[in-house]
């Protein structure tokens, strides 16, 4: 075999068996730190059983998503994972959990239903975050979602930060509630329209990393000191978010974690015809760091 170069055809082998041995993931971008190290986790466990996985990067987009799912299908996919997924492309989703191959969906909760996840509590979460902000003695708390109204779980934390304003009486101001894409521009651009308010918050907490580190850039570029004039929060705990000055208060999620896990029960799935239910909640944790500090009085 090594003199001749001999590479086996599992194509031929999918076909004798009547049943592919490839496997897929959707993944809203690939931009994000931690969500890549879910998909890298993940395809290490699978990797190491042969089993190949197609990574499918939707970009946000609800039509590239729907045209790759499309193409799983087409290609009689073993099973898939799910990073997150398009609400208009939903329906599309949960008939292909129910009926065409297994999925483990990810970075997210779904009691009270019969689909496999591996996940935490976004809602949770996002509440801890902004309690936190509120003990510290802040009542102008903005937020800034990464595409709140495409993907569910940054809904939830969305829901998170409003029901904790909520709870403790504090009015949510529309111009204190902002939906970008995750990146470094857009957080810069998000806490620039913030500072330029006739009464711009003394807090605000980006629900991705990525946004929060860009507004922090914003508030170094604009001469406001972070925390004596604004606190900033995160969410994810990237690498950088300790190395940043101010290191970032943030949301620590176990995204390796959950790559492992889901990796190793959509094997089982697929190898064993699905009859256990795979669901795992997963804690995260709140890391106070230097980037949030009591409002000035």
């Amino acid at each position: 075999m090594s003199e001749h170069d001999y590479v086996y055809n599992a194509t031929a082998g999918d076909l004798s068996r009547r049943k592919s041995s490839v496997l897929g993931v959707f993944i809203p971008t690939t931009e994000s730190a931690k969500l890549s190290s879910t998909v890298i986790a993940a395809q290490d466990v699978i990797n190491s059983q042969g089993y190949p996985l197609i990574i499918n990067n939707t970009l946000f987009d609800v039509h590239r998503e729907r045209l790759q799912l499309r193409y799983c299908r087409e290609r009689s996919l073993s099973g898939l994972l799910f990073l997150g997924y398009m609400a208009q492309n939903e329906e599309i989703i949960m008939n292909i959990a129910r009926n065409d191959m297994p999925c483990v969906f990810l970075w997210d909760t779904m009691p009270g239903t019969s689909l496999h996840y591996v996940g935490f509590d976004n809602f949770e979460a996002s509440y801890k975050m902004t309690e936190h902000l509120i003990q510290l003695g802040h009542k102008r708390i903005a937020f800034v979602g990464a595409m709140y109204s495409l993907v569910q779980r940054v809904q939830k934390r969305l829901d998170g930060y409003l029901a904790a304003l909520q709870e403790h009486d504090i009015p949510c101001r529309e111009e204190y509630v902002l939906e970008y894409q995750p990146t470094l521009n857009k957080g810069c651009e998000a806490m620039r329209r913030f500072l330029a308010l006739q009464e711009p918050p003394t807090a605000v907490f980006c629900a991705s990393d990525m946004l929060a580190i860009g507004a922090l850039t914003a508030c170094r570029e604009a001469g406001v000191m972070v925390p004596e004039q604004i606190s900033v929060a995160g969410f994810d705990d990237i690498e950088f978010a300790e190395h940043v000055f101010p290191a970032l208060t943030t949301i620590r999620v176990p995204s390796d974690m959950m790559g492992s896990i889901a990796g190793k029960a959509l094997l089982d799935l697929v190898r064993n015809g699905g009859h256990q239910l795979y669901q795992h909640t997963l804690e995260t944790t709140l890391v106070r760091r230097a980037s949030c500090a009591p409002p000035l009085k």
